[in-house]
């Protein structure tokens, strides 16, 4: 079901808040996502989540704060543009806006958008501007108009978008002004500047009531060296967090990093921690069974996200793919339950446990018996190149779905055949030359060519030369129009799957829960085995708590300290009223 929009003026304005003036996307470019999604195109040899993510996060970040009496209360509201997990939360901040830099330092955003203040007098989030720009020069500013900053309709979108397993959303915090306004601008911009809609009871919405935590200020963070110092590269310092980073995930990864640097303080959620992590150690195979399963798994928080989405308009070629890339990878990554139910019955911890009976839900066979259905089971093998990568998508919908899809099929593989039955000709003429496939030049001829100096003689046939490093590349005409009709019958291919994908994406809409209870699982382990790996390869202790709730840690030493040529000196130390 679609729901209504919100009708208004310019959602943005520019960015130098220049008065009169507003901020719009190119309209080349309106339909194309500001924040675009990478997804591996197979489940194998996975690399390390903190080696092969973009440098740039995808968080967005909603702030207002209150006026007049109310000014220091602080509305936010945060959400990774690439997923559905809406984080909010409202708070009293101090002058200096503390608290504020604290949790913008723990959510690490690509962009903060603030109510617009050009036509404000009071000019309240001024302040809050200039503490956003001087503390995290890196983060794009962007002001947007008011009247989007509108609590009535914050609640109203809670209501209609958040999904009631999932979410913790109580008729409390729908009564916060300044986070339901916070949350109404942030759903509206990444709508807007994602170019989707998002449907009813999809989304996880959490508020954080940031209780047993420890709130870290940012110099102390920096001296304890918790994170990397603003400038500095990971390769060339070292910190706690690239220490213990082994994370084969995303969630991995954001889930060390923000009980990294706001750490919780309550000791039963610290020794289930600790009891999980002893449990890992003491059975090493599976640890090592674990990790090899959670390394088969994508992203699934992006890939949850795509069940989140509605049509909205025409479909290009581009999402099209995207789309039906995501739910091939969906399908490998819920296969993987199985089996990580399997390592983990054996688990004695709590939170291992836990995550085992998170797993056992009815849900998961009926989500997997709906995409075996319309999907192939024959396109989940390791594709790596990009002909292969293609013919994945081609092949993703099971035969006899749709009449266009197998027309459409037949058409390209006859075209391939011929196009292969021309490069045997051509290939005659050049007898080193061999027909290779690229996503951006389509089929084309490459000639080995060891010296990029030497003078290569081509029969005059052979069109669009380009020298390479120990190659050169060619096509003919015959080719290039082979390329094209092929072209014509994939996107046909990939449109017509686009119908069947978003009938799909429905009928799992009505378990999202189950999935987001595998995002959480997933990414617990893997940050439970990040940390099991560290103690497993390093002398490291285990915090206790006495009677008074007090934290004692016998022989403690900073972990950077290991990597100092000269002897540690371990040191007790105990914490009271903890």
């Amino acid at each position: 079901m679609g729901r209504e929009r919100q009708k208004g003026g310019p959602l943005t304005t520019s960015n130098t808040l220049l008065s009169g003036q507003t901020s719009r996307r190119d309209a080349s470019s309106s339909t194309l996502p500001k924040y675009k999604c990478h997804l591996a195109a197979s489940t194998s040899s996975r690399t390390p989540a903190s080696s092969r993510r973009s440098a740039k996060s995808c968080v967005v970040v909603s702030i207002v704060e209150g006026r007049g009496n109310a000014r220091g209360e602080i509305g936010l509201a945060s959400m990774d543009a690439l997923c559905s997990y809406l984080r909010i939360s409202q708070f009293i901040d101090t002058a200096s806006y503390t608290r504020l830099r604290i949790q913008l330092q723990v959510l690490d955003p690509a962009e903060v958008i603030v109510p617009d203040t050009s036509m404000d007098k009071s000019k309240n989030m001024t302040a809050v501007t200039e503490v956003i720009k001087n503390t995290f020069p890196s983060v794009e500013v962007t002001f947007v108009a008011r009247q989007y900053f509108s609590d009535q309709r914050g609640v109203q979108l809670v209501q209609q978008l958040s999904d009631d397993e999932s979410s913790n959303i109580t008729p409390e915090v729908l009564q916060k002004y300044y986070c339901m306004a916070a949350t109404a601008a942030l759903i509206k911009y990444v709508e807007y500047v994602q170019n989707v809609l998002f449907a009813q009871s999809s989304l996880k919405i959490t508020y954080e009531t940031l209780s047993k935590v420890c709130f870290i200020d940012l110099t102390t963070m920096q001296n304890l060296e918790v994170i990397e110092r603003p400038g500095i590269t990971a390769a060339s310092s070292r910190s706690l967090y690239s220490v213990l980073n082994k994370c084969l995930t995303d969630g991995g990864v954001r889930l060390l990093r923000s009980n990294l640097l706001q750490p919780s303080t309550d000791a039963p959620v610290i020794n289930a921690r600790c009891d999980a992590v002893q449990d890992l150690i003491g059975d090493q195979p599976k640890l090592e069974r674990l990790r090899a399963i959670i390394s088969g798994a994508c992203d699934i928080q992006q890939l949850v996200t795509v069940c989140c989405y509605l049509e909205k308009g025409t479909t290009s070629i581009q999402n099209a793919e995207q789309k039906l890339s995501q739910v091939l990878n969906l399908k490998d990554t819920l296969n993987l339950i199985d089996p990580l139910k399997k390592a983990l019955k054996s688990s004695r911890s709590t939170i291992l446990r836990a995550c085992c009976e998170q797993l056992d839900d009815d849900r998961f066979e009926s989500v997997i018996n709906v995409l075996n259905e319309r999907l192939s089971t024959n396109v989940t093998m390791v594709q790596k190149s990009s002909f292969g990568i293609r013919n994945r998508r081609c092949y993703a919908i099971r035969d006899g779905q749709s009449s266009m899809i197998d027309l459409a099929r037949r058409a390209y593989e006859e075209m391939i055949n011929d196009a292969e039955e021309k490069a045997k000709e051509d290939t005659a003429k050049l007898p080193d030359a061999k027909l290779v496939y690229t996503a951006q030049r389509g089929f084309h001829y490459s000639v080995p060519c060891a010296d990029p100096l030497s003078v290569l003689k081509l029969p005059p046939e052979f069109i669009q030369v380009v020298r390479h490093r120990a190659s050169v590349s060619c096509t003919t005409r015959e080719l290039i129009k082979y390329n094209d009709r092929i072209a014509v019958a994939v996107n046909e291919i990939m449109l017509s799957s686009n119908a069947i994908v978003v009938g799909l994406l429905s009928q799992i809409r009505a378990s999202i829960a189950c999935l987001y209870n595998v995002v959480e699982v997933i990414s617990n382990i893997d940050y439970l085995i990040s940390l099991a790996m560290y103690a497993m390869k390093t002398f490291t202790v285990r915090p206790t708590f006495s009677e008074a709730n007090a934290l004692v840690i016998r022989r403690g030493r900073h972990p950077l300290l290991d990597f100092d040529s000269g002897d540690v000196v371990p040191n007790d130390c105990v914490c009271f009223f903890f």
